[in-house]
């Protein structure tokens, strides 16, 4: 899995394939079933922060301020 790391803005690029090997990890899988949070507020309250991913009773989603 290659990655393309730009320094000069700071900017990760991954490509969907790349992706989908990362979210189809069993580790991530386990990951974010133990964040299952009301909403954005309750996951940023337990220690989330921007960019995490998370659900609300199987929904996914992902902490963005």
């Amino acid at each position: 899995m290659a990655l393309d790391i730009k320094l000069a803005n700071k900017t990760t690029e991954f490509t969907n394939s790349s992706v989908s090997k990362i979210i189809a990890s069993k580790a991530v899988g386990n990951g974010i079933l133990t964040r299952n949070h009301v909403n954005e507020a309750a996951a940023k309250a337990a220690g989330l922060s921007k960019g995490d991913i998370y659900h609300t009773a199987g929904a996914l989603k992902v902490v963005v301020a």
